[in-house]
């Protein structure tokens, strides 16, 4: 997250004085705030709540700047392409937002500073087992006061998620690695690991690939990487850029994927044949390659 949390992140909004003097006290929130955790997994029994919290951490500055935040539930989802994207709260399949409250909803902040947020989860008698998610928005509100005459002020707002799953067990992922293949794009060569996870809990695999010319010598490699998260009952096409393009050859390409799920590590090869007319294509500049 997505992870996230592809993470993850808070938005605020930097203020960058453009005309006028220097004052004692700056109004708005430079960029880098931190979020500890960055997300948070909570096991609950239907009927049951438990309450977690998260610290925001406001960066230090030898000015002291002064800001207002503001709280927001989301819903978030991760599609095939590892792309992780927001909408209103409530309205996905497995939404946990319906199911929280959190304190405060928005806070005075100051440079240097730590703010705790409370987030208590109470889930119905009635659910069902699963891993709910939602996610909550920090970002600044904008200053209500205009500027002075003949000052400007700039805004640029950093939003940030924190990211919460809500466990009701039993749950149990199932990871498969489906394929492995190359596959080109305007940027160069990508390995692509077909994933799916066939169980009810969410996995974090981690991929380790291999790419070998005809004579077995490694031209290409990436070890254990962590993959975006792969939530249950999905389909995820992961992606490592392997460069602008091969030679024309025969090429053996393997994956070998960790689910953590408990079960064995599984593993795929392919035997690939890069054509001199492909080839040849991939070494053209970008602009000069027909689509």
């Amino acid at each position: 997250m997505l992870e996230h949390a592809r993470s993850s992140g808070i938005s605020v909004a930097l203020l960058l004085l453009l005309a006028g003097t220097v004052l004692p006290e700056v109004r708005g929130q430079t960029a880098g705030l931190g979020l500890n955790p960055a997300k948070v997994e909570i096991e609950v029994q239907p009927g049951e709540e438990r309450t977690v919290g998260f610290r925001i951490d406001t960066p230090p500055s030898d000015v002291p700047v002064r800001g207002r935040l503001m709280l927001s539930l989301t819903d978030w989802m991760i599609d095939e392409q590892a792309s992780v994207s927001y909408v209103e709260p409530g309205t996905l399949p497995y939404s946990a937002s319906p199911w929280i409250v959190f304190s405060p909803a928005d806070l005075s902040t100051i440079s240097g500073e730590s703010y705790l947020v409370r987030i208590t989860v109470r889930v119905p008698p009635t659910a069902e087992p699963g891993v709910y998610r939602s996610g909550i928005f920090i970002q600044e509100r904008p200053p209500a006061t205009p500027p002075n005459l003949g000052q400007h002020l700039l805004y640029f707002r950093f939003r940030y998620a924190f990211t919460i799953y809500v466990i009701v067990p039993p749950v149990a992922g199932r990871g498969e690695l489906v394929d492995v293949r190359l596959q080109r794009d305007p940027e160069g060569l990508r390995l692509v690991c077909e994933l799916r996870n066939h169980g009810s809990r969410h996995l974090r695999p981690r991929i380790s690939w291999s790419i070998q010319d005809a004579g077995q010598k490694e031209i290409a490699s990436g070890k254990n990487k962590e993959t975006t998260v792969l939530l249950p009952h999905s389909r995820m096409l992961s992606q490592s850029l392997v460069g602008p393009g091969l030679a024309p050859g025969r090429y053996e390409v393997s994956a070998q994927i960790d689910f953590n799920d408990g079960s064995f590590l599984q593993g795929v090869r392919r035997v690939i044949q890069i054509p001199a007319a492909e080839a040849v294509a991939s070494s053209r500049p970008p602009e000069e390659r027909k689509p």
